[in-house]
């Protein structure tokens, strides 16, 4: 893939020029015939007077077609009580929370679009390979919990990969006693049978997607795990052991295929409070929090990093994903990319986007019936993505309490209308 480095005025991680001009323009096809522009000033006056005033800090990225319209920052990254004060800007990580799924979704894709020599199902295309059976890369420790081939659908040999992608498995969001897979799997009501192909988010979903993605990778390697963790003495030790190695190649995956071919590369961590805690953005319940602010480490937590959450980026990097994503082939393909959701699909057949909202404004002035967005809640800190009209996608972060991810969609889409509505006056 030919890539160009582009001038300050656009994103530094953007590809080349031929390869966004190829896809767009894009939207309705009376829109591409008017000159639509959007009012910077408008917009960051709205965006940030929505927010500034109300959060510890925040950042927030729009792009168009893979390039940078406008950005900005402010309010406080680290109170004195961390290691502060220190001042939030576009390029300070933080705390993502379910964002990543968005991450992890897409990676799937890709690996689907670009499998390796060992990955299942060869001869298959990617609408194959979504529809197969997540089973079938169970190493036998999990195999072992399902029920047999005989059982009828739905049960968990049913669950799809597309599924997953969809928060459509069946698996039971509800339940508290054993959230990790060997509870889902294992226990009688980890997975509901009335709930099966049925919309419920559930963290699941992306824990084992996170899971399958080295197992679809190099299919051999669950009979290997299940070797290399036969000396461990428990059911749940070899368990860990497994999503140990898991854990600590999705991580890999995601540089080797995506990060490491992004220019410029980038490099999220899912160990913040061991490598960047003093350039992150600590986490806080309130703007005026007194007390330490909140950084984690999923590698403390968990023993590896994981496909829901955890990943500490900053807008800036994030906005480099989302340009490889909208406006090159690097992470997934066009037809993919409408594959997640495109106007006129049924809003629950979407895949990995996690939220879908209809908006009249929206759909009288660009035709774009529902506004799909991603978003990461997670403790001190919240999350946006929103995929906009005409190639626009905004990236927005706060790191307190404050507002509720609905309340920064909100503000977001508001802004977007506020650049906007002079084209229509």
């Amino acid at each position: 893939m030919k890539v160009q480095k582009l001038t300050a005025i656009v994103l530094l991680s953007v590809v080349s020029l031929s390869m966004i001009s190829a896809q767009v323009p894009r939207g309705p096809q009376e829109l591409q015939t008017k000159t639509i522009t959007l009012n910077k000033v408008a917009f960051n006056q709205s965006l940030s007077g929505a927010i500034g005033p109300k959060v510890m800090g925040y950042q927030y990225v729009l792009i168009k077609d893979g390039q940078l319209v406008t950005e900005k920052a402010g309010g406080l990254a680290q109170t004195a009580k961390d290691n502060g004060p220190l001042n939030m800007t576009t390029r300070t990580p933080l705390n993502i929370g379910s964002l990543q799924k968005f991450v992890t979704g897409t990676t799937l894709i890709n690996m689907m679009e670009n499998p390796t020599k060992w990955s299942p199902g060869q001869n298959m295309n990617l609408k194959n390979r979504l529809d197969s059976p997540i089973w079938g890369q169970f190493p036998n420790i999990w195999v072992d919990l399902i029920p047999g081939p005989t059982v009828q659908c739905p049960q968990i040999r049913c669950v799809k990969y597309r599924q997953l992608l969809q928060h459509r498995s069946g698996f039971n969001d509800e339940k508290t006693s054993n959230r990790n897979v060997l509870g889902f799997l294992g226990d009688s009501d980890g997975f509901l049978p009335s709930q099966y192909d049925k919309r419920q988010y559930s963290n699941i979903n992306f824990v084992l997607t996170g899971y399958l993605l080295p197992l679809y990778e190099r299919d051999y390697w669950k009979n290997e795990l299940t070797a290399q963790a036969a000396s461990q003495p428990t059911v749940s030790s070899r368990d860990q052991y497994i999503r140990n190695q898991l854990g600590t190649r999705y991580d890999e995956i995601l540089h080797e295929r995506i990060f490491d071919k992004m220019t410029p590369k980038i490099n999220p961590t899912c160990n913040a409070a061991n490598k960047v805690a003093a350039t992150a953005a600590y986490g806080y319940q309130t703007k005026n929090d007194a007390n330490k602010g909140i950084i984690t480490s999923s590698i403390e937590k968990n023993g590896h990093c994981v496909g829901q959450g955890g990943y500490y980026w900053s807008a800036r990097d994030f906005a480099n994903y989302v340009a490889h994503f909208s406006a090159s082939n690097l992470i997934v393909s066009d037809a993919a990319r409408d594959l997640m959701f495109t106007e006129g699909k049924p809003r629950d057949d979407r895949l990995v986007w996690s939220s879908a909202t209809s908006d009249d404004w929206m759909k009288t002035h660009f035709k774009m019936d529902v506004v799909v967005s991603s978003n990461g809640i997670v403790e001190g800190s919240r999350t946006v993505l929103i995929r906009l009209p005409q190639n626009h996608y905004l990236i927005l972060f706060t790191n307190s309490e404050d507002m509720s991810a609905g309340d920064l969609y909100n503000a977001g889409v508001a802004a977007f209308k506020a650049g906007m509505e002079h084209n229509f006056s």
